[in-house]
């Protein structure tokens, strides 16, 4: 706690989701065809059942529910800890190594188009968690009483997120596919 009171909490938490960017391009750059293999897969998984459409739109909804639900409470949870700035750097770290591989295991997959899969199946659902997850992060360790009204904004954007990542991006991927 102590090296994080010399600068601003916000830079804290840009450097660390930096540097997890930075550790997740080069930990799948450098892990080799085998980790790859299994990120394409997984990428082909995704495209496949996000093409089906119909049905697996609200299994995708509820997937994403119980993920994005269970991160936002986690989030909540550590930030209420003594440590929580620390815990939520960390959180940032983790976020920028997941999306840096996500990203490079798009792109390693489909080339070209692996940009705008990334960006299809991240952007929309990002617009509506980022603030959330800021808002969550940077309430760490502080001891205020939130009021009902951002709590129910929080909800409102977590149900949004939640809506766009399994009907938004279903749509998304079928138009980018098209192509």
């Amino acid at each position: 706690m102590f090296f994080m009171m010399r600068r601003h909490y916000g830079d804290w938490l840009l450097a660390c989701l930096m540097l997890g960017i930075v550790l997740g391009t080069a930990a799948v750059n450098l892990a080799g065809s085998g980790f790859l293999g299994q990120g394409g897969m997984a990428g082909i998984l995704l495209t496949g059942s996000v093409l089906a459409g119909g049905r697996r739109s609200w299994e995708l909804i509820r997937a994403a529910a119980v993920q994005r639900l269970g991160e936002t409470a986690l989030l909540w949870g550590m930030g209420r800890l003594p440590a929580g700035r620390l815990w939520c750097c960390c959180a940032a770290l983790y976020a920028g190594c997941s999306a840096a591989a996500v990203l490079s295991m798009f792109t390693w997959e489909k080339g070209m188009m692996g940009l705008p899969l990334y960006l299809g199946s991240v952007m929309p659902q990002a617009l509506f968690y980022i603030p959330l997850w800021l808002f969550l992060a940077g309430s760490a360790e502080s001891r205020m009483k939130v009021p009902v009204r951002y709590i129910l904004a929080g909800a409102a954007l977590l149900a949004a997120g939640i809506f766009c990542e399994g009907a938004v991006n279903p749509w998304i991927f079928r138009q980018i596919s098209a192509f």
